[in-house]
Parts: C-alpha cells; sequence; structure tokens
C-alpha cells in the first residue's frame, strides 16, 4: 500500500509521516496490520521486534506493540514498551496512556490517572480510542474504590466521544454509578463550573482556563484556576473550577477541601451550601464527617465457660444457633464458641405479637473464644454504638465477675449504615406476621435511632442534641442532606427525613413543581425526589419514572408511577399506550418490595394487562419470587403453572422460567426438583423476631428472603408435584 507522506502518523504524535521519524519504516505498517487482523498475533509480535531493531525511532511500532500486549494481557512486556515508548517521545499520548494502564494493572490508580491526564492534555482535537480504552478501565478501578466523581467523569468521556465505538464498559460503569442505591444522590452527578461574575477583572483569565478544561487540557487548566485562586480569594467560580481539576485528578482528599471551601460561600443559599457540605464527606472513603463512632472492646479471661453459662441466663442475652455460627472467624481463622445479641431490654415469651414500643431492639454482640495454646480465652463486645458502650459494659460486668479491664478499639462507620434499628428478642412463626412487625418496627425506631447517633459534623453530638443550637444550623442542614441522598432510607421510610427536618428546626425544603419533561430535565439528580409530579403531563410521567428508576429515586419515582397508572388511557393520543401503565406497574411492584400494597397492585395489573391484551409474562415473573418471599406457597405455584401453560409455546419464557427457578434453588440445572430443607427456607429457626437482613448493619426490612442457592422445604413455597419446564 502507498503511504501518503502527508497523513498523520500512525505513532500518535499528531505530526504529519514526512516530517515524522517514522518515515523510514511506516511502509511495514500494512504488513503488520494484516498479520493482526488475520489471526498471526504472534508473527506480527515478531515482526514488530525486528522492525524496532532496525529502526529504533519506529515509534508506530511500539504504539501498535502495546496494544497487542495488552490484549495478550503480557503486561510486564506491557509496561517495558511503554517505557521505551516515552523515552523516545515523552510527550506521546498513546505512550503516556501505555503508561497508564501499566500503573492500572497494578492497582496504581493514582499513578495511572496522573498518566492518562498527561496523556490528554498532550492530545490534539481527537482523542485516540486507545485512551479511552483506558479511560473505560479507570473509571472502573475508580468506581471500585468509591471515587464516584472521578469515576464518572471518566466513564463520561469514553460514551461521549465521537467515533468511539467500544463504550460497553463505560456505560456498564455509568449505569452501576447511577442506578446504585447504596451511593448516595449528591454524588450522581458531577457538579457544574460555576459561572464568572460578568464584571469581573479576572473574566479573560477565567474564560482561558474554562476553555482549557472543556478541552480535557486539565493539567494546563489547573496552573491557570490555582493562580486566579491567589488573584480572586473565595470565588465560588474560581473554587469551582479547581474542583474540576481535582476530579479530573481523583484527588478525593481535595476534593473534600474544595467542596468545603464552596459550602461557606456566603452568596449560596442554605440547601446549595448544605449539598456541598454533605458531598465534601462523601467523595473520600476515608473521610469521617458524617461517621459515628462504633467501639470493640475485648477482655481476656482465664475461661469462657462461667460467661457462656450467664449469659444463656440473662434475659438480655441471646445466644445465636450454633449452625449460624460455625462459618464465622477471627483474623487467625479461629471459630468462636458462641455468639450472643445484646438487647436493649429484656427479651419476650411467648409468639404473641406484641407492641411496637415493647420490641427489644439488639445494641451489640459478644463473641466467647475458648482458651488457645498462644492465646487466652476472651470475650469480645462488638459492633458497640458509642451511646450504648456504657450500658453493655455495665451488663458484662453483672454477668461476669471479676471482669477485667478491656482492650477498646475505635473505628468510624457511616451513620447510614448503623442507622436502621435491629429488633430482638421475639420468636414468631408466621413469617408474614413477622415482616409487619418488622416493618412497623423500622417506622417506629428508624427516626429516632439517626437523632440519637454522634457524628463528628456536628463536633461529636447528636441531631437530638443540637436541635436548638443555632450556631449548629449548616451542620445540621448538611447531615439532613447527607442522609436524605440514601434512597434505602428516604424510598422505604420517607416520613423519617420530615420528622428530622422538624426535630432540628430546619424548615424542610419545598416542592418543586413541574409540568413537563422539560421541567423534570432540569432538575438535579439530588432534588428529584422533592418534585411534585401532580401537574406533570403524560410524557414528563413517563419521563420521570423511567429516569427515578435509573438513579434509584424512589419517591418521586412512586408517587409518578400512582399518578400515571391514575390517568385512562386516551386512545386517540399516537403518544399514549397501555403499555405506558404496565410499565409503571412494574416500577411499583418491584420498588415496593413485597408489601401487602405490591401484591394488590400486581392482581390490578394482571387485570389490566388482560383487558388490555397485554402479555402479561413480565408480572408473573415479578410474582414468583414475591408469592415464594411472603412464604404463599399456593399462589407462587399458580403463578408458575399459568406461565408454563399460557406460554410453553414460546421458547424464550420457557427458558427464562428455567432460569428463575433454578436461581431460586426449587430446580437442579436438568430440571429435576430439589427436595432437601435449607436453613434459608425457615426464618424461625434464628434467635428472636426473625427479619430480612437481619445481622447486618446496614439492612433495612424487606419480606422474607427467596431462596437462592437454596429451596424452601416442600411444604412451603412450592409443592412436590409441580410441573416445571425441563422435568418430562
Amino acid at each position: 500500500m502507498t503511504i501518503d507522506s502527508y497523513a498523520i502518523c500512525p505513532c500518535g504524535n499528531g505530526k504529519k509521516i514526512k516530517f515524522c521519524k517514522c518515515k523510514d519504516s511506516v511502509h511495514e505498517l500494512d504488513r503488520v496490520t494484516t498479520m493482526i487482523e488475520g489471526g498471526q498475533v504472534i508473527p506480527a509480535l515478531d515482526r514488530l521486534s525486528s522492525i524496532l531493531d532496525e529502526h529504533p525511532d519506529a515509534a508506530w511500532a511500539l504504539a501498535i506493540r502495546g496494544r497487542v500486549l495488552m490484549d495478550l494481557r503480557e503486561y510486564d512486556s506491557m509496561a517495558e514498551n511503554a517505557e521505551r515508548f516515552i523515552r523516545l517521545q515523552p510527550s506521546n499520548p498513546i505512550a503516556l496512556a501505555q503508561r497508564a494502564a501499566a500503573r492500572l494493572v497494578k492497582q496504581d490508580v493514582e499513578g495511572a490517572t496522573e498518566s492518562l491526564l498527561e496523556a490528554l492534555t498532550e492530545s490534539g482535537q481527537t482523542v485516540d480510542s486507545f485512551l479511552l480504552d483506558i479511560s473505560s478501565l479507570l473509571s472502573l478501578a475508580l468506581a471500585n474504590t468509591g471515587v464516584w466523581l472521578t469515576s464518572r467523569v471518566y466513564a463520561t468521556l469514553a460514551v461521549v466521544s465521537t467515533g468511539y465505538q467500544d463504550g460497553e464498559m463505560a456505560k456498564s460503569v455509568l449505569q452501576q454509578l447511577t442506578g446504585n442505591p447504596e451511593i448516595n444522590q449528591l454524588v450522581k452527578t458531577v457538579p457544574d463550573l460555576l459561572p464568572r461574575p460578568s464584571q469581573a477583572a479576572w473574566g479573560e483569565r477565567y474564560d482561558e482556563a474554562a476553555a482549557l478544561l472543556s478541552a480535557n487540557k486539565v493539567v494546563l487548566a489547573e496552573s491557570k484556576f490555582e493562580s486566579l485562586r491567589r488573584t480572586a480569594t473565595g470565588e465560588p467560580a474560581v473554587l469551582s473550577g479547581l474542583l474540576m481539576c481535582a476530579i479530573w485528578r481523583g484527588d478525593a482528599a481535595r476534593q473534600a477541601e474544595l467542596l468545603e471551601r464552596l459550602s461557606e460561600c456566603e452568596p449560596f443559599s442554605q440547601d446549595q451550601r448544605a449539598s456541598y457540605l454533605a458531598m465534601s464527606g462523601l467523595v473520600a472513603a476515608s473521610d469521617t464527617k458524617f461517621a459515628t463512632p462504633v467501639v470493640t472492646i475485648e477482655y481476656l479471661v482465664e475461661s469462657a465457660d462461667e460467661a457462656h453459662l450467664a449469659m444463656v441466663a440473662s434475659d438480655r442475652m441471646v445466644e445465636v444457633p450454633s449452625e449460624q455460627v460455625k462459618e464465622l472467624r477471627d483474623e487467625n481463622d479461629v471459630r468462636p464458641k458462641s455468639l450472643f445479641l445484646i438487647l436493649d431490654r429484656p427479651k419476650l415469651e411467648g409468639e404473641s405479637v406484641p407492641p411496637t414500643a415493647e420490641i427489644p431492639e439488639e445494641i451489640g454482640r459478644v463473641v466467647l473464644f475458648g482458651k488457645q495454646t498462644d492465646r487466652s480465652a476472651r470475650i469480645e463486645a462488638i459492633n458497640l454504638l458509642a451511646n450504648n458502650r456504657d450500658g453493655v459494659v455495665s451488663l458484662l460486668g453483672s454477668l461476669v465477675p471479676d471482669l477485667p479491664e478491656g482492650n477498646e478499639e475505635e473505628r468510624f462507620v457511616p451513620m447510614h449504615l448503623v442507622a436502621p434499628p435491629i429488633p430482638g428478642g421475639v420468636r414468631l412463626s408466621d413469617p408474614k406476621q413477622a415482616m409487619q412487625v418488622s416493618k412497623a418496627f423500622f417506622d417506629d425506631r428508624l427516626g429516632d435511632r439517626l437523632a440519637s447517633l454522634p457524628v463528628k459534623a456536628l463536633g461529636g453530638r447528636s441531631l437530638r442534641e443540637v436541635a436548638d443550637d443555632d450556631s449548629q444550623q449548616p451542620q445540621k442542614a448538611a447531615v439532613l442532606r447527607y442522609l436524605e441522598g440514601f434512597d434505602l432510607i428516604t424510598g422505604r421510610y420517607p416520613t423519617v427525613i420530615d420528622h428530622l427536618y422538624e426535630l432540628t428546626s430546619i424548615g424542610a425544603p419545598a416542592a418543586i413543581p413541574v409540568k413537563t419533561d422539560d421541567d423534570v430535565e432540569a432538575v438535579s439528580n439530588q432534588d428529584l425526589n422533592r418534585i411534585d409530579s401532580s401537574e406533570l403531563n403524560l410524557e414528563g410521567l413517563v419521563y420521570l419514572v423511567q429516569r427515578c428508576q435509573q438513579v434509584s429515586a424512589t419517591i418521586a419515582g412512586l408517587a409518578a408511577a400512582r399518578r400515571l397508572i391514575s390517568l385512562p388511557v386516551d386512545a386517540n393520543s399516537e403518544d399514549d399506550s397501555p403499555a405506558l401503565r404496565l410499565m409503571a406497574y412494574v416500577y411499583l411492584i418491584q420498588s415496593l418490595n413485597g408489601s401487602d400494597e405490591s401484591i394488590s397492585l400486581l392482581e390490578e395489573a394482571k387485570s389490566f394487562a388482560e383487558s388490555h391484551g397485554l402479555p402479561d409474562a413480565s408480572l408473573l415473573f415479578l410474582e414468583i419470587p414475591i408469592r415464594a418471599r411472603r412464604m404463599e406457597a399456593p399462589e407462587a405455584q399458580q403463578a408458575i403453572q399459568t406461565l408454563a401453560t399460557k406460554y410453553q409455546d414460546n421458547p424464550e419464557v420457557m427458558a427464562r422460567l428455567q432460569q428463575l427457578l433454578m436461581e431460586m434453588g426449587l430446580i437442579r440445572p436438568d430440571g429435576e426438583l430439589r427436595r432437601e430443607r435449607t436453613a434459608e427456607a425457615q426464618p424461625s429457626s434464628g434467635p428472636g423476631l426473625w427479619t430480612p437482613g437481619q445481622g447486618n448493619p446496614a439492612a433495612t426490612p424487606a419480606p422474607a428472603p427467596a431462596a437462592s442457592g437454596g429451596a424452601p422445604s416442600e411444604s412451603s413455597a412450592v409443592g412436590s408435584k409441580l410441573w416445571v419446564p425441563g422435568m418430562d
């Protein structure tokens, strides 16, 4: 192939071949490319090595060789190739990207980010696809380390770049960052670069820095913003520019510092300042601004046997069954003798449904270890909130004579993770009844629990303690903004935040009225749950439901979906259809998490689908695990049989049904029914009141867990005579 000497050299330095040192060897490019495309990868590597021996300046060969080595996962060779490439062309963006990839493989995320930023700075108007490949990989690594905003900007770079065809990984990262309900809404959107004052004397310099930033020349933009900061001290626009640079750099500590500085800027409203301050406690995993102290106390004793007997006899202790303890190990892989739950009040007797106010609450756990060859027997009190510490120590002292002084270790845990109260000391055999009691327990206790947690942002005091302290107004507002952003709290317990706003005398945020989908588009992710959709048109309702589903904004999503299904279908409108209502029904059923309301809506949705001639397979697939979790065997069996009968000629539905039943543990891969009993299907075996996720400090009440990984007993979810696909 004839080489156009005025074409851009494939080495990536931006020069034309005529003026690049690669010109003497680039005629080999077509041959090497043909070998690689034909699957002759190893011979192609050999040929590239020969070319580099003959032409040490053949940077294009190093560019191609690095990509091939990365595809082959020859990471050590790729790192050597990158270093040789950089020595040859220190500012070549492809060489810098190869070095970023090599650092990423060694889990040096900070170094990889720095090198990729250099590559972007050295790139022209068009970013090479190899840089975007590394950008996608970097976004994934940053997401795994909890650097949310930086992960988002690199994933977005790969997704929005024109002509880039391999953005599936970046899209997946963005979907996970956006849809994960465990990630706060405040870090699901990268803050905008704030506009400068129109008459600012330093406006031209700011515009230059902003232009460099928009062109991904972050290193150059940062130096200009730093210079501006010395001129315009405390100016929000300049601080936001530096914040954007810190986000691109992946410097979480710097992001937190700048967000805190922005929260102190007077021009912003109280809510905006609270949002910045709340974000400052979310961007760095090591930040403990919104954390509460949790204590572990270790007591070394002669023998744990007497302590065990005393705890068994105590009405404040509940022993966890041995089969649930057998998998526990300490840091030395030693199995404990026993595990006890510590209750805040005496456990209840019998199986009658107690008033919610009388249900004991777990306030900690005690683990007993027997004597070992090189270590004394010990008692460990774990997961103690600071405000429960003294009570637990007093209880242990009353149960264990001559209890020695304990060795304490304090750590800080984000308050939303330890907020959910855990009921205990009650045993209910009816799973549905247990779920109802658990839900009522959470509704009753969660707000008080959140209000009583000491938080660093409040000077080590709780919201209740600073409720009337006007000097703590910004910090109180930030704590509430922080909690409001977690859908696992607000989505399931929407009244909790309202209770806290009232307790702290901070005005509840005003609702945001919207009428069209354009109005919805203008609302940020962090404010979605504040939307008033009562006047929203059909198109806007559909968009709002879809967006709330994507970002896990349950409050607004539920309100919009309920209004959507209440609207009659307009047969004369091309934009309306029954399928839109079915979409809303599915969202509601999924979001309501197996509650009685979700069952009612499920039946309503099936009737709606039948009356409008819509397939109901999606509803039946939702119903099966919900019924199984609720231990409603006949209804679960009926849903399976309906699917198997109505859609027996649909291979896709039959395959999905079989897959679902395997995931639930009801059948084996060969289609045979599982008959063994498993612990997962016997919620009454655990200590106290059985609640889904019991033992997980971050758990929130949900229906009884589906038996994924194990089948319910034959008498519980599905009978032994049930036919399922593949059993013929």
